[in-house]
């Protein structure tokens, strides 16, 4: 229990705040007086040039705080903003502090701003800060403190310095080696990230979700799969972060059994789908080709938001449910939630392949209504939908008058569109900017080339075709993939290197005959 001595002294501080939280003033950066006895720190001016003074109240004067203010006080103010994501005020907080010379920063001030410095991505001012700290004694081997630096240094990419304060710690903290393992996995290093996972002398839940994070995200999924199995065996319990983390890398190499397990695993645990879980999963039956899975687990979801409506309306239009997709939006308007930019690519994407332009056009005019400006993505959707209708005329005048520069997938796109029309004239107009963007690329080639050969120009199919050669222009073949028994099978055009792959083509040739039998006619002349 506290004495009344210690009590007063609290009682005393929380007055002192509460005058200083209402009374004092952020003027520009002050020069410390040459004859002040105290050891004086200070930070470049950038930080007072990065703040807005118009943010502060004109009346609030230092001068009316009846005592000097304590390091606790400007901790506790610096921790508020800190906690209220304004991390300018907080170093500016702390430059008033070193410059006023009325008190010194402590040990529990240092963390604080170099949370600021993070939450920023400050690194002049955080190496500054680092400075001080190696000029204080103490404060150089306070793990807390410098676990802070390496947080601030991975925030600002100079994982290379990171690595080195994390080797000169003579206690390596948790938080410090996740912040490592984090700043591996963004910038791609996932064999320097997973080394530093294993050196880490004892990891948190944090730890894993990091790295197995970073499996998904660099295209690792097997490996997310891999470390999820080790989790477990750890003793370590997943939370909800690592279940949809796991479900994403089911989805990616569409292993339903698997996805079907993490399903009665959450269920068992009781996690919430209110959340990222609830949209990972609708997002795995979605891809793995159950639809109706898919629409079981977003119907129980209690409490939906955006993301979840999003996703199940992005499934439907990934299984050809065009209509379904554009009810479920109706739905979605109806219950009051808002759509975002990515729920109307998934229904602008829902209504091209379904060529539905009357209700394209609308749901385009419909996203102004909600304040969002059509990015790329949405006029690729109109464009596609346009080509799809035949007018492709308007499809190039959208294009022409594209806010932002047109990329590869809006040419792609009206070029697939004139191919399927036959439009030889918009098609070279597409082709040229294709080509111009990316010489490389070898769809553009192709795609011309079969066109020309549909209407007889054989020279030019076969000039286009020497020019891709010379060019070393390739096709980036797409490759299909397929869960027969818990085991996934990858395949590719003319893929002749699958165990089965006799049994395969035979399948194929039987069922080419079943097409022919049926009526249908190929294109001869399209070549790959």
């Amino acid at each position: 229990m506290p004495d009344l001595s210690t009590l007063a002294s609290t009682l005393a501080q929380m007055a002192d705040l509460s005058t200083l939280a209402s009374t004092i003033a952020f003027p520009p950066f002050l020069p410390f007086s040459p004859s002040s006895s105290i050891t004086t720190y200070h930070l470049p001016n950038q930080i007072s040039n990065k703040i807005n003074p118009s943010l502060y109240q004109p009346n609030h004067t230092l001068h009316a705080a009846r005592q000097p203010p304590s390091a606790f006080t400007y901790n506790s103010l610096i921790r508020t903003y800190i906690q209220d994501h304004l991390p300018y005020h907080a170093l500016f907080l702390f430059n008033h502090m070193l410059s006023q010379c009325v008190c010194l920063p402590d040990k529990f001030t240092f963390p604080l701003v170099l949370k600021a410095c993070s939450q920023m991505s400050a690194l002049p001012e955080g190496m500054q800060i680092h400075s001080m700290v190696l000029k204080i004694n103490n404060l150089s081997t306070d793990v807390y403190v410098q676990s802070c630096l390496v947080d601030v240094y991975v925030k600002c990419g100079r994982i290379d310095v990171a690595r080195q304060v994390l080797d000169g710690m003579p206690e390596r903290t948790v938080v410090a080696g996740n912040s490592i393992v984090d700043g591996y996995v963004k910038s791609g290093d996932m064999d320097s990230a997973y080394r530093s996972f294993i050196e880490m002398p004892e990891r948190d839940i944090v730890s894993w979700n990091s790295l197995i994070g970073g499996c998904v995200q660099n295209s690792l999924p097997n490996e997310a799969l891999a470390l999820f199995l080790e989790l477990q065996l750890s003793g370590l319990q997943p939370d909800e972060h690592t279940m949809s983390i796991m479900i994403s890398a089911v989805s990616d190499i569409g292993l339903l059994a698997a996805g079907k397990m993490a399903h009665g695993y959450i269920m068992r645990r009781g996690l919430s789908l209110n959340g990222a879980v609830g949209v990972a999963l609708t997002n795995m039956y979605t891809k793995c080709g159950s639809i109706g899975a898919a629409s079981n687990v977003f119907r129980s979801i209690p409490a939906k938001n955006v993301g979840h409506w999003t996703s199940m309306i992005a499934g439907l239009a990934a299984h050809g449910l065009a209509e379904a997709s554009l009810l479920l939006f109706s739905e979605m308007l109806r219950s009051g939630t808002k759509p975002n930019d990515i729920t109307f690519v998934s229904v602008l994407s829902a209504c091209s392949h379904a060529g539905l332009l009357n209700e394209s056009l609308a749901c385009f005019d419909l996203m102004a209504h909600f304040g969002i400006r059509p990015s790329i993505e949405h006029y690729g959707c109109l464009v596609d939908v346009l080509g799809r209708s035949g007018f492709l005329q308007e499809a190039l005048e959208i294009i022409n008058k594209l806010p932002m520069k047109p990329n590869m997938v809006i040419w792609s796109t009206l070029l697939a569109a004139c191919r399927n029309h036959g439009n030889v004239e918009i098609a070279e107009i597409a082709a040229k900017n294709l080509i111009q963007i990316q010489p490389s690329y070898g769809g553009g080639y192709l795609l011309l080339s079969n066109l020309y050969a549909r209407i007889g120009k054989r020279k030019d199919s076969a000039k286009l075709r020497m020019m891709m050669e010379e060019r070393r222009a390739e096709k980036v073949h797409g490759f299909s993939s397929i869960e027969i028994n818990g085991s996934v099978h990858e395949f590719v055009a003319g893929d002749k290197y699958h165990l089965q792959s006799r049994e395969i083509y035979e399948m194929l040739d039987e069922m080419k005959c079943n097409l022919l039998s049926a009526g249908y006619q190929p294109e001869a002349c399209d070549l790959t």
